[in-house]
């Protein structure tokens, strides 16, 4: 089999969460373009509907943090081949001035939906004997990040859950990976920390690539990790930060 054959998705459905911008937009556009048929779901409608419009796919309204959305949307989009767990939000505050709810809710949407979401496709998939599961993590779930404790510790949690799931379901013939992306020009990133002087701002002397990612750079790895280019992966979170961490 050719390299490019193993990057055609047709005849493969995938489900992206986080689907209206940032890396699940980037994705989903990079997915259609290799042949994929897409269920896209988030929570802001107007954008979701405007990118399903353009790519021909289907749209699902839903809230990461409530499991009886999650259970619906699983209910509607039916069989999945590849399940991009990419929703998520961002708290960055330090601990001390962080609500208790701003936890709960953190918590709730980056990693008790995005297991919930594991759970719910992945039973499809081990009940087929195929599929594939890559949920999206962090950089900060290897170094820690000033202002993202709880992000941290949520990603960090998301890392061990791919690695459990990659054992359990393995034998199943279902992949489990994660990517971890760093500091990138997304929109929720933007909009928390990138003002000048920032966290954001002063982290990127870290980088020894010496620039923040793009949305489309990051939907290249995940296009590559789902593909079957990357079938004797998993189990493995794949950092992508410009090497951010080696700092």
């Amino acid at each position: 089999m050719t390299f490019a054959r193993d990057l055609d998705f047709s005849g493969k459905t995938v489900l992206v969460t986080g689907a209206a911008n940032g890396f699940g937009a980037a994705t989903s556009r990079l997915l259609f373009e290799h042949g994929a048929r897409l269920e896209l779901a988030d929570r802001e409608e107007e954008s979701l509907n405007r990118i399903a419009r353009e790519l021909n796919a289907t749209a699902h309204v839903y809230e990461q943090s409530d499991p009886a959305s999650i259970q619906r949307l699983a209910s509607a989009v039916g069989e999945i081949d590849i399940l991009i767990n990419n929703a998520g939000i961002l708290v960055a505050k330090p601990l001390l001035e962080t609500s208790i709810e701003d936890i709960q809710q953190l918590i709730n949407v980056d990693f008790v939906g995005a297991a919930v979401m594991m759970k719910l496709i992945g039973a499809g998939m081990v009940k087929r004997q195929r599929g594939v599961v890559l949920s999206i993590g962090s950089q900060t779930a290897f170094c820690g990040g000033e202002n993202r404790a709880i992000y941290a510790a949520a990603k960090a949690a998301i890392s061990q859950l791919t690695r459990s799931l990659a054992v359990e379901w393995g034998s199943s013939g279902v992949r489990v990976v994660c990517l971890a992306p760093g500091r990138a020009l997304t929109r929720m990133t933007m909009t928390s920390t990138a003002l000048p002087g920032s966290t954001f701002d002063r982290g990127l002397s870290r980088v020894p690539l010496g620039r923040w990612g793009t949305p489309e750079e990051i939907a290249k790895m995940i296009v590559f990790l789902v593909s079957d280019a990357a079938s004797y992966v998993t189990g493995e979170t794949v950092i992508a930060d410009g090497g951010y961490v080696l700092g």
